[in-house]
């Protein structure tokens, strides 16, 4: 697995080693202390040729987990290694390849990637032909980190949102936990050649979300140019963007049953709730 250390990684590391999967890290070797408990071997997404080394005849699937470079070349090479090594690859996408939706997109709708997501499309393909699974995650809360941290701001007391004018924007969202699940299914069930969404929420105000991570329950909009200015114009694009995404195919599909708090819910109580 790529990206086992990682928020999204270390949630599914733990569930696949609770089905019963023996779990091995790829960790780039001054990664190699941290904290795991799997067996760890040497991978780098930039050198591509320790990720097929790794990848030896005992190992079923590999997990591509990892947060991409945002190098394209690089990014691209890694998955024609891993795709190439012998194993079935598992990839991680995610919805904004969809871009903006105003009725829920299933996995079969047309790409329109933002800018941040400018390449994934080339990346899914790359798995797809070889056989591998593409999941793409909603919004990932839950554990009390992800984007949901970046609804407050020091010193504040109402919550904020990316805002570039217009209606509200709505995510689609999913629990880390639930995510896991899912991932653990697609280890095990999906078909070669197979695309999720993975999305239990399919359109939530991103305002609600945003007043329940406040203190006051009320949220204001943070204009997109000035958030820009703080997290980058590509990431400010992705959190301002409105989304209506439909994860029922892993649910017929997979049996996928996701089963944790809604993200409002989670933000205003549950592991969430210690931060305020």
């Amino acid at each position: 697995m790529l990206g086992a250390t990682g928020y999204i990684g270390s949630a599914l590391a733990e569930r696949l080693a609770e089905r019963g999967h023996e779990v091995i890290a790829l960790l780039r070797p001054k990664a190699r202390d941290a904290a795991v408990s799997v067996e760890v071997r040497n991978g780098d997404l930039y050198e591509p040729e320790t990720l097929a080394k790794a990848v030896t005849p005992d190992v079923d699937v590999v997990v591509h987990a990892a947060t991409p470079t945002g190098d394209e070349a690089v990014d691209v090479a890694a998955v024609e290694a891993l795709a190439g090594a012998g194993a079935r690859l598992v990839y991680t996408s995610g919805v904004w390849v969809l871009g903006a939706t105003t009725e829920p997109a299933g996995e079969d709708a047309p790409l329109n990637p933002i800018a941040l997501s400018g390449y994934r499309p080339r990346l899914e393909r790359l798995v797809l032909d070889a056989g591998g699974v593409v999941v793409r995650p909603g919004i990932v809360y839950g554990r009390g980190s992800g984007i949901p941290t970046l609804l407050t701001a020091p010193g504040q007391e109402d919550g904020r949102y990316v805002h570039a004018g217009g209606p509200v924007p709505t995510w689609a969202t999913v629990h880390v936990d639930d995510l896991a699940d899912l991932f653990v299914l697609a280890v095990e069930k999906a078909e070669p050649g197979s695309v999720f969404n993975a999305v239990a929420e399919e359109s939530v105000s991103v305002a609600d979300v945003a007043a329940a991570a406040g203190r006051t329950g009320k949220a204001v909009p943070w204009p997109i140019d000035e958030a820009s200015e703080v997290l980058g114009r590509p990431f400010a694009e992705g959190l301002a963007l409105s989304q209506v995404v439909s994860g029922d195919l892993a649910r017929k599909v997979l049996g996928w049953s996701p089963s944790r708090p809604g993200i409002v819910e989670d933000v205003r109580s549950g592991s969430y709730a210690s931060r305020a």
